[in-house]
């Protein structure tokens, strides 16, 4: 296997995809999106290589092991957590930087990252651990929050509940297809309603969402009303999460809140596709998401920011 080899500075970066399931479809189609990167190639099973890769992907490399794809700068692995640490190992000894996205926390994540850190600072080379949503992106929500109340308690709910009897109601207004409501905790133990409606064929959303705010049903929570084109793959794709921190009553009043409805794979593959922009200014050590400053992370969008007022 050939080591990875310098980039010139005018040079795309050139990313490999180890493993093509639902995280290794979304990290290929990030990689193409970015006019910053170059999609290498993927490695998949053996058993997998005949059959066709889906637009936009069709064309592109698909190899069994990544010694048969030529220049590839880094590798983003997206295999399962139990073959994780086995697939980094191969790419490290052989110098070829590595983004993974391992679902471990606390001891097994510490003891995971130690050991990648050995291998990387032995063969030379360098590894972001640990970079998806969680640990990952939403990790580093929860250390913003923690910062800017140091104490305080944090509290996160995953998944909140779907409201059948409001979805139902909903499924019944002239112009919805389908409908999902489900119930999120805002501030001061109020709860808001978010309903995610499917529409038929000519209905104007405007219209629908009008008449769904205006049932008796829904006027006692506030309802904020969202048209997806496919609930069933919403449904299967989606995620929500509600984080909360509040102060100590000893120290004051702050309060920060966090809601968000996503999908987790998308955004797992977003978070590190951005941690693989920023192997290049690393030295040879295994990273978390932690160690590495924000500009690296947020490479032109950091310029932008920097001039922005909201």
């Amino acid at each position: 296997m050939k080591k990875a080899s310098p980039r010139r500075n005018n040079e795309k970066q050139r990313l490999a995809v180890i493993g093509f399931g639902r995280l290794g479809r979304a990290c290929a189609r990030g990689i193409l999106a970015d006019d910053n990167l170059e999609l290498a190639g993927i490695v998949r099973r053996a058993d997998r290589l005949s059959e066709k890769l889906p637009p936009p992907l069709a064309g592109v490399a698909t190899v069994s092991h990544i010694s048969e794809l030529a220049d590839v700068d880094a590798a983003v692995i997206c295999v399962p957590t139990l073959q994780v640490f086995e697939v980094a190992r191969g790419l490290l000894q052989h110098r070829i930087p590595v983004v993974e996205c391992a679902t471990l926390h606390e001891e097994a994540f510490l003891s995971h990252k130690a050991e990648l850190d050995r291998l990387a600072i032995h063969h030379e080379t360098s590894a972001i651990v640990g970079a998806g949503w969680d640990p990952g992106a939403l990790s580093l929500f929860r250390g913003l929050f923690a910062i800017l109340i140091p104490k305080g308690l944090t509290e996160t709910s995953h998944h909140p509940a779907a409201s059948l009897h409001h979805s139902t109601v909903a499924g019944t207004i002239v112009g919805v297809k389908k409908a999902l409501c489900t119930e999120l905790p805002a501030a001061r133990g109020r709860k808001q309603r978010y309903l995610y409606v499917e529409l038929e064929e000519g209905a104007v959303f405007e219209d629908v969402a009008k008449a769904i705010v205006a049932d008796p049903l829904f006027l006692d929570e506030e309802t904020l009303v969202f048209p997806v084109e496919s609930l069933a793959e919403f449904e299967e794709e989606g995620r929500g999460i509600v984080i909360e921190r509040h102060e100590d009553a000893a120290c004051g009043h702050q309060v920060f809140l966090l809601e968000a409805r996503f999908s987790e794979t998308v955004l797992a593959a977003r978070m590190m596709i951005a941690a693989a922009r920023a192997l290049p200014t690393r030295h040879h050590r295994a990273y978390s998401l932690y160690d590495l400053p924000q500009r690296v992370l947020w490479k032109g969008l950091a310029e932008v920011a920097e001039r922005q007022r909201f």
